[in-house]
């Protein structure tokens, strides 16, 4: 696949001829790198796992996972436990939770946990077995996160079991296995990071058990031949939970598992699952990702028809990201129903990234006026006042609208809502005509709308076939304000220097920095940083125990899409700079294959 002129974002400011006009136009442009996704290349994407066999295969697995290993989990097992039946029920429901193919067994993990959480005591915590007294940590690190997961109320006191009378964790000195030290530390730091908002005691796990993982991966640098174990922690201490989307998790962990499918992942002399089991899990695991890779070469085929179609492929000062914006819902959304979610919101994406980079570099404030009028009130009249390009842009925002909008009145009538309701991004373009340096209040004012998170969801939300009702509605805004928050938070951690050299002081940075003289860049990067972990810890608490009843896939939606913004840009910008950031993470879960 061939990339031409791929280069950071960089900007400046251009004279440009407008059609309607013979005097030159002073603009900003920003040189954003141009989609490096060839149509051609999309077009071959092909896959042999659409054929029935593999899905004839992937049935077959499943009955035959549910008879090998939850017949003796649920039913007439619960009756003959093993030495370590709530060990081993935990560990079969994150492996597959982890390896994304959870879906294909509800009901039965619904079963396993309602039977361990009989037994779970939010003071002592929980041992291997059911007729064992002593408690063990990593039983309970691990119950605890899955059982939180799972929508189960559990306590983090449980871990005051763990500590000194100066609140250090002791469980080392006892434990005479290092591979054992280590699974325990393991699974205590990823229950550490389902932390809901003030639970300082999850704060005090994650500190000790990521500064002791971090010995621990430090002292292994020179070994040839890692662990499984050892691997495993390293993937996830370098990969924050926040960060590790659904399809991400089930690719490194299907290499994880398979690394050495014999291995026990588990507690050595405790539990062990059987080879044969484990490889029925395993190759359930690559043929479900590869069966749902071939739902989204074919629906990347739709995309980019779509994409080469439209006439707005040829304006060169917008991000050209409709790949990009299709992978970030498919991380988390990724299920063969929600195809329509999926292609629904890589359209109304590349639509908002074209207003907001006419909005934020390209359009002029007496161009941007007329034109957010035209978008508002949808008159179609109006076009003739404005350049050749925005008309192109217009159109196509009619066009977009009117697609989507025909899909959703088939599923909830002819009352569709109306896809915007202010001008957020206008009020960013005359602080930048202006100049203007806006307070931390006034950015905090114009910030959530301008994410443009409310438009986002809403449109591929209109096409989940659900009766929303004014009450549902209602009930989101808490959650979807605190998702686009998030998000704000994110994008301005990782791009406020760049939107400062292309004009842009409306950043949390620079209107922090600004209300808080003498405070250094750093100072404030530590504090947005807080910010974003502490926002976080609320959009977990919304998403597995909000007090209002909204739709499931309606949670996930918003919840998914910000773990993905966290996802792409964990290290830099990844959207803008996709290129160096998204790419390969993009032909790894959406294109590559993984080979048995």
């Amino acid at each position: 696949m061939d990339e031409v002129g791929l280069h950071e974002s960089s900007y400046a400011y251009a004279h440009c001829k407008d059609n309607n006009t013979e005097h030159p136009v002073n603009r900003r442009v920003a040189e954003f790198h141009p989609n490096v996704w060839e149509y051609d290349f999309l077009q071959s994407l092909s896959s042999p796992y659409g054929a029935p066999s593999y899905c004839e295969r992937v049935n077959t697995l499943i009955e035959e996972i549910k008879m090998d290993i939850f017949d003796g989990l649920v039913g007439d097992g619960e009756m003959n436990p093993s030495p370590c039946d709530l060990l081993e029920r935990f560990f079969v429901v994150d492996i597959l939770q982890r390896l994304g193919i959870d879906r294909h067994f509800q009901k039965e993990i619904k079963a396993v946990l309602d039977y361990t959480y009989k037994y779970w005591n939010d003071e002592k915590g929980i041992s291997w077995g059911r007729e064992n007294l002593i408690v063990d940590l990593n039983t309970t690190a691990l119950g605890f996160q899955i059982l939180r997961l799972n929508g189960y109320f559990v306590s983090p006191d449980v871990f005051q079991n763990f500590q000194d009378e100066m609140g250090q964790f002791i469980y080392l000195e006892s434990s005479k296995e290092d591979e054992s030290k280590l699974r325990s530390l393991s699974s205590l730091y990823r229950a550490s990071e389902i932390c809901f908002p003030e639970e300082n005691i999850l704060k005090q796990a994650k500190m000790f058990a990521s500064t002791c993982l971090g010995k621990a991966i430090q002292e292994s640098q020179e070994l040839m031949n890692k662990s499984q174990l050892l691997v495993e922690v390293e993937y996830v201490m370098k990969n924050p939970w926040k960060c590790r989307v659904p399809r991400w998790e089930a690719l490194n962990y299907i290499k994880i598992f398979r690394q050495d499918i014999d291995a026990s992942m588990c507690m050595k002399g405790v539990y062990e699952m059987s080879s044969d089991k484990r490889k029925k899990i395993l190759e359930l695991a690559i043929l479900d990702f590869n069966i749902l890779q071939n739902q989204h070469h074919n629906e990347l085929k739709t995309l980019s028809k779509w994409w080469n179609d439209t006439k707005v492929k040829e304006l060169s000062f917008f991000r050209q990201r409709h790949v990009e914006f299709y992978f970030l819902y498919t991380c988390g959304l990724y299920e063969k129903e929600l195809s329509a979610i999926r292609l629904c919101f890589a359209k109304v994406g590349t639509l908002i990234t074209l207003l907001d980079d006419i909005f934020d570099t390209y359009g002029t404030i007496d161009e941007l006026v007329p034109f957010a009028s035209a978008l508002i009130k949808w008159d179609m009249s109006m076009m003739n006042q404005l350049p050749e390009y925005m008309k192109t842009c217009f159109q196509f925002a009619h066009e977009t609208y009117m697609e989507i909008a025909i899909e959703a009145e088939k599923i909830h009538g002819p009352h569709v809502q109306k896809w915007m309701h202010d001008n957020a991004q206008l009020q960013d373009a005359e602080w930048i005509a202006k100049n203007y340096h806006p307070s931390l209040t006034e950015y905090l004012k114009s910030s959530v709308p301008s994410t443009t998170v409310p438009v986002l969801s809403l449109f591929p939300m209109l096409l989940i076939d659900t009766f929303f009702n004014d009450d549902i509605i209602k009930n989101m805004n808490k959650f979807q304000n605190c998702v686009a928050w998030g998000c704000r938070l994110v994008d301005d951690s990782k791009d406020f220097q760049d939107e400062k050299e292309h004009g842009e002081n409306a950043s949390w940075i620079e209107c922090y920095m600004k209300d808080n003289p003498g405070t250094t860049r750093e100072q404030a990067l530590d504090h947005i940083n807080m910010l974003i972990e502490l926002n976080f810890e609320e959009l977990v608490k919304c998403h597995i125990f909000y007090e209002y009843d909204i739709p499931t896939t309606c949670k996930r939606l918003y919840f998914d899409m910000y773990r993905s913004v966290a996802f792409i840009w964990r290290d830099i910008d990844g959207f803008s700079k996709s290129s160096k950031g998204i790419k390969d993470d993009i032909m790894k879960i959406l294109v590559e294959p993984i080979y048995f």
